[in-house]
This record gives C-alpha cells, sequence and structure tokens, in this order.
C-alpha cells in the first residue's frame, strides 16, 4: 500500500503514548500535527513512485501527470507558509527561537531542484509535449527523495525538541494564527483534494481521530466532495484513500 516504499514518519504523541491531550506539551502538540501533514506528502510520493511503472493509457497519463503536479504544487505551498509565515511568526513569541527554524528552511533548497524537474516534466505531459514514461518518473524522484524525507523526518524533530522551552512560547496563540492563514488561503484545486484523499483517517489505529484532520464546519467535506474533488476527479484515482480519507487498494498496481 501507500506505506512504502518511502516510510511513514511515526507521530510523537503515540511514541509518548500520550493520551490525555490537556497535558500534552504544546510543542509536542504541533510536532505531532506536522508529521501527519507530512505523511500525506509521503503516502503521495509512495502512490506516485508505485504506480508510475503501471501507467500505459494516455488518458490515465494525463491525469497522473496532473496527480504529480498537485503533489508538488501542494508540497511548495506548504514550505511557502512555513517561510513566510509559520516560523517567522514562531520567532515573534520568543527569541530563543530566533533563526532555530534556519536548518530546516535550509533543506528545503536541498531538493528544490528535483521537485522543479519533476514538476517540469509533469506539466510538459499535461500540455502534450513529451510521451510519458514511467522510468522517467522514477529517475527523477530517486534523485531528491532521500534530502526530502530527511527533512521530513528532521523538521518534526525539531518542533519536538522546542518543549525545553516549556511555556514561553504561546502555542495556542501561534496554532490559532496559523490555522486562521490555512483555512483563508486553502487552495480547492490541487492542494486541497490531494490532502482529503491521501490523509488516512485511521493511521495509527485511529490514534488521532479526535484532533486529525482538525475539525471544521459541518458542511465544509460536502463541498469538498461535491465542487472541489470532482474538478480533477480522475487524478484522484490514483490517491490511496478514498473522498473520506479511508484507504483504498491502489488502482494501478
Amino acid at each position: 500500500w501507500a506505506d512504502g516504499p518511502f516510510p511513514l514518519l511515526e507521530t510523537p504523541r503515540k511514541r509518548r503514548l500520550i493520551t490525555d491531550l490537556k497535558k500534552e506539551p504544546g510543542a509536542l502538540a504541533f510536532a505531532t500535527e506536522m508529521c501527519l501533514v507530512h505523511n500525506v506528502f509521503i503516502r503521495t510520493l509512495n502512490c506516485i513512485y508505485l504506480q508510475a511503472p503501471n501507467v500505459t493509457l494516455e488518458t490515465d497519463a494525463l491525469d497522473f501527470a496532473t496527480f504529480i503536479h498537485a503533489f508538488v504544487f501542494a508540497l511548495h505551498e506548504h514550505h511557502r507558509t512555513e517561510e513566510k509565515f509559520a516560523f517567522p511568526w514562531l520567532e515573534e513569541l520568543n527569541p530563543e527561537v530566533k533563526k532555530y527554524m534556519d536548518k530546516n528552511v535550509e533543506q528545503h533548497h536541498e531538493f528544490e531542484p528535483g521537485l522543479q524537474a519533476l514538476q517540469e516534466y509533469a506539466t510538459a505531459l499535461r500540455e502534450g509535449k513529451v510521451k510519458y514514461d514511467g522510468a522517467k518518473v522514477l529517475s527523477l524522484i530517486d534523485a531528491f527523495s532521500n534530502a526530502l524525507l530527511e527533512h521530513l523526518k528532521e523538521e518534526v524533530t525539531s518542533f519536538e525538541e522546542l518543549e525545553k522551552l516549556g511555556d514561553t512560547i504561546d502555542w495556542v496563540k501561534w496554532g490559532k494564527r496559523v490555522q486562521r492563514l490555512a483555512v483563508d488561503n486553502a487552495e480547492t484545486e490541487f492542494a486541497i483534494p490531494l490532502v482529503v484523499t491521501n490523509i488516512d483517517r485511521t493511521f495509527e489505529d485511529g490514534w488521532h481521530q479526535t484532533t486529525w484532520p482538525p475539525p471544521v464546519p459541518w458542511f465544509v467535506p460536502y463541498i469538498f466532495r461535491w465542487i472541489y474533488l470532482p474538478k480533477h476527479k480522475g487524478a484522484w484515482r490514483f490517491s490511496c484513500c478514498d473522498w473520506y480519507g479511508k484507504p483504498k487498494e491502489l488502482e494501478f498496481i
């Protein structure tokens, strides 16, 4: 399934067997949330890697190219938000955090050229400029996957280590600000559908079902399924979950 070949990350919350969220340190809560977000990207990368060799029809290749595009686009948006907003806002709350996340931002630049090459190939496919080649997709991913996976793991660790600062960071204030930004700027054509169909609500035996994904008004899921997901419906065939976040068999295996 989509838990390999690139391994998913264990959440700090599950590793420490935390069940009383009221007593969970803020740094640990957000390290766990970041871990869950990163696992969405890892599952998606696994979906691409596992299914790339088995895409043969031109119509399927076009949908697959859109799926790849959505992956790179969503990952770019995630990192842009961190660099421009989330990390600077964290620094504002405690001088000790100043430049603390710089090492993680530098890692963004290490795998960026490889991601860009994958994006350019997906764009060329969508525009009919090249013929689909599954081996090409795998080679493009192989060029940056180690750096990306190392980053996704280490960034979670960076947040977890901020636990040492205790209550000197107002995690509630920071979290509300970041969540508001995410809601107000949610990209609905590619990013939201990609996340919804690769989120896996059953991860770690449902350990996070009360907190992940974050609660939304009752009507929002209906908007996702009726308006956002249908636009590129063919692309989400390559996802590892259905439109309700439940794991499903990969179609091109």
